[in-house]
């Protein structure tokens, strides 16, 4: 791990995430008020500085590089968690806060979509969202409640299941091809796979399809989602996604699913607290709004299905 003197400056870095989120060099300019051209030769200082490529130009658009979709969310939750904890220490004790941490798929693929409608509700409440890959520790972090996957394995704590996410195969419209039309499983062998960890998604997948013997051990092995997400936008390949992360996505295009034919996860999605948390009534609204959410987004996806 490097040491605080070998990391990248601030400014550099607010610079590589303004032009991630946009993927636009221009509108990052616009955003943090300064030149096009500044924002160019921070992004070369930053990618020499690291001496790799963080985008990747490609006829007048911009893309992030692998290595670029690794450093992004790190970047945004490094600036949350920093954002956060000034706003902590500022803040006045009479302020109606929440804190409630959540995992970087749920957080930015599910919960991000639907947070304004708890704003819309509850104004009044200031919600921090913190974002992490670690559980957190309730006794030791000031953190009210959790969103994290798993099997209910939480000993000494709350824990509700929210979702299970039912996994089919997705890709960019992109990426298919005329002369090579996705009718059966079979013709994934003209296309690239996304794999996730590992290939035991895709074999599951595939023998529940009913093609067990098919050749699935080929492609990129990511061991992030919201890359392998990004990549399969990008049109890089054929991925396995949860349909409750991406329905935005395959309502809006960017994604098309390729086939009926779908998995039911092993783990889900837990709110995870200690029971004395929900005592609190600003817990307990959050808690009986995130319920009804999940509950209203599998209805709207058991209608789309229909």
């Amino acid at each position: 791990m490097p040491s605080l003197q070998e990391l990248p400056s601030l400014d550099l870095l607010q610079t590589f995430e303004a032009v991630a989120r946009h993927l636009s060099f221009t509108n990052a300019a616009r955003e943090l008020h300064i030149t096009q051209s500044a924002v160019s030769h921070q992004i070369r200082a930053l990618e020499s500085h690291l001496g790799i490529p963080l985008f990747l130009r490609q006829n007048r658009r911009v893309l992030l590089s692998p290595e670029g979709q690794v450093l992004f969310p790190a970047v945004v939750s490094a600036f949350q968690g920093l954002g956060e904890a000034l706003e902590q220490i500022q803040e006045s004790p009479e302020e109606q806060a929440l804190i409630v941490a959540v995992g970087p798929q749920f957080g930015a693929n599910w919960m991000a979509h639907r947070i304004g409608s708890f704003q819309r509700q509850h104004p009044e409440v200031t919600l921090h969202l913190h974002i992490s890959h670690q559980e957190p520790n309730f006794t030791r972090e000031r953190v009210d409640l959790g969103v994290y996957w798993g099997r209910g394995q939480w000993q000494n704590l709350h824990h509700e299941r929210l979702m299970h996410l039912e996994y089919t195969p997705v890709c960019s419209p992109d990426l298919l091809r005329p002369e090579h039309p996705v009718r059966t499983p079979e013709d994934l062998r003209h296309y690239p796979l996304l794999h996730g960890y590992g290939y035991e998604d895709w074999k599951r997948w595939l023998e529940q399809a009913g093609y067990p013997k098919l050749r699935y051990r080929r492609g990129s092995v990511i061991n992030d989602f919201n890359v392998i997400l990004h990549s399969a936008i990008d049109g890089h390949g054929v991925a396995l996604c949860g349909l409750e992360m991406i329905q935005d996505h395959l309502d809006a295009g960017r994604l098309t699913r390729l086939f009926d034919y779908t998995f039911l996860s092993d783990g889900a999605y837990y709110l995870v607290c200690p029971p004395e948390t929900l005592e609190r009534p600003l817990a307990r609204l959050f808690r009986d709004w995130l319920i009804a959410e999940v509950a209203s987004t599998e209805t709207s996806s058991s209608i789309s299905s229909n």
